[in-house]
């Protein structure tokens, strides 16, 4: 559904990315090596996942496809 992302940094949280695409903040879940990295402002290119569930809809994000 959502194969990539790119976008700017606007926070960085315990477990995610805070990523605005076209004036919308998305909430990434990403893998620490990807969160310690990124700072606000950035700009940012991920790979991503989207999990559907009853509850909740959650995107992951990668550095790279595999």
């Amino acid at each position: 559904m959502i194969a990539t992302l790119r976008g700017e940094v606007s926070h960085v949280e315990e477990n995610a990315l805070i990523v605005e695409v076209g004036g919308v903040g998305m909430r990434v879940f990403v893998p620490a090596p990807v969160r310690t990295k990124a700072t606000a402002g950035e700009m940012l290119f991920l790979f991503t996942h989207l999990v559907v569930r009853e509850d909740a809809l959650t995107l992951y994000g990668f550095e790279s496809q595999s």
